[in-house]
């Protein structure tokens, strides 16, 4: 007879049946055309147990959660934690990287990048923010932040290939850049002149 129910169970006896065994579990899908996988023992009739996909796979469920629904906005509460997330993936592949593909990851030691995919296992590629977030670096050059070398330590940032510019800083030094008080702006420690330019 035809049975609009079916399982596959894991972890299951070789020697007996109709049985539940410690650890098994099953893959079901149920009279409401909905699947779930759940441990054997805990089946629950109305599924709010384990990983649930409703029957036209718009919406999934873990014990009971809501965590996908594609007919509605999605909030995600509590934590969840990702060790990267990469950005122009394949929809036919689930490894390697592709041509054009970026990551954002969180290194062990707790520093944030974000790189190209092909060069997030190179050294001294990609934007670097530091693990306790005081320095901003790039492809290895310190641009600002907390002990820059080559950069500013105030959260300013130096840059401009060779040519420094450095903003926010109000001093005669040959360093010195451009600074803003609000109402003027300097230069070494000058004032500058604004005006109207004619088009």
């Amino acid at each position: 007879n035809y049975s609009n129910q079916s399982a596959l169970y894991l972890g299951c006896s070789a020697s007996v049946i109709n049985t539940t065994q410690t650890g098994q579990w099953e893959i079901s899908k149920t009279d409401d055309n909905t699947l779930t996988i759940n441990p054997s023992s805990l089946r629950q009739a109305e599924h709010s147990v384990g990983l649930n996909i409703n029957s036209d796979s718009s919406i999934i469920k873990f014990n009971g959660n809501e965590l996908v629904n594609v007919g509605t906005d999605q909030t995600i509460t509590g934590r969840k934690t990702f060790a990267d997330t990469t950005l122009g993936t394949s929809s036919t592949s689930t490894s390697g990287e592709i041509e054009g593909q970026w990551t954002i990851i969180k290194r062990n030691a707790g520093e944030l990048y974000i790189c190209r995919t092909a060069d997030q296992n190179t050294d001294n590629r990609g934007l670097m923010i530091s693990a306790d977030g005081n320095t901003l670096t790039f492809n290895g050059s310190v641009i600002a932040g907390t002990g820059a070398t080559n950069g500013a330590t105030n959260g300013s940032v130096n840059y401009s290939a060779g040519n420094p510019i450095l903003w926010g800083v109000n001093s005669v030094d040959t360093n010195g850049g451009f600074y803003s008080d609000g109402p003027k702006v300097y230069w070494r420690a000058k004032p500058i002149t604004l005006g109207a330019v004619p088009p």
